[in-house]
């Protein structure tokens, strides 16, 4: 049988082996867990635009949204419309012609005011064609039209989402116009590009203090103490 001692030289290698191994498997599962979560926040991040981003084919629908009316929102929105819709599609197809033939809304219609020719909606290869204008500058070489949904009853409201199915053709080499899908879109409603911006941080609704209450009205503060006044007999 060993002596204490021999036994203790034995024991104390291996616990010191256990502690390293337990310090390097949960470094090792902290480093794994860190590059993990950095690596899934990235691929969940999504383009800094307002509107809804979908993809059909070769054709890529970015920023649509339903402009919210500049003047007499609250009549806009009560009467269902006139709302203005801003999209961007984009083709990337390097041959095949794209026509924008309808955008159909959850309830009422939406007519093209600009763009009632078929042929104005027509998307060639690399190109882009707009509708309205959504925050953001229209780009040079991009084709314009403008699409107006009315009679939506209550199904645009401001923090919503409504649908709207985009339906397309695509060009065939005698020249025909076939269908090339359709897409649903969740559409936001979001301000327009004119709007301005107000940065300002009020109150939603008076505060105690706010109010003044107190035998010192306006002028006191908190504790009842005057905000800007001096003591009798005191101060400069």
């Amino acid at each position: 049988m060993l002596p204490l001692s021999a036994r203790r030289s034995a024991v104390r290698p291996s616990r010191l082996a256990t502690a390293v191994a337990t310090i390097g498997i949960a470094v090792a599962l902290g480093t794994t867990g860190c590059g993990a979560g950095q690596i899934s926040q990235t691929a969940n991040q999504l383009p800094a635009v307002n509107g809804a981003n979908v993809n059909i084919d070769s054709l890529q629908l970015r920023d649509v949204q339903i402009v919210y009316p500049e003047k007499d929102a609250p009549t806009v929105f009560g009467n269902g419309g006139p709302f203005e819709i801003a999209f961007v599609v984009a083709n990337s197809d390097p041959t095949v012609y794209y026509r924008l033939k309808e955008i159909k809304p959850e309830k009422g219609s939406i007519e093209f005011v600009e763009g009632s020719d078929s042929a104005d909606r027509v998307i060639p290869p690399g190109q882009a064609l707009r509708g309205g204008t959504p925050v953001g500058a229209t780009r040079d070489g991009e084709k314009k039209v403008t699409a107006e949904l009315t009679n939506a009853g209550d199904t645009v409201a401001s923090g919503l989402t409504t649908e709207l199915t985009f339906v397309f053709e695509r060009r065939e080499s005698n020249g025909s116009w076939v269908p090339a899908g359709e897409t649903t879109v969740q559409t936001p409603v979001d301000a327009g590009a004119k709007l301005e911006r107000q940065d300002v941080a009020r109150n939603a609704e008076p505060t105690f203090y706010n109010q003044g209450h107190g035998e010192g009205g306006h002028g006191e503060g908190e504790g009842g103490a005057p905000e800007t006044g001096n003591e009798e007999g005191g101060g400069h």
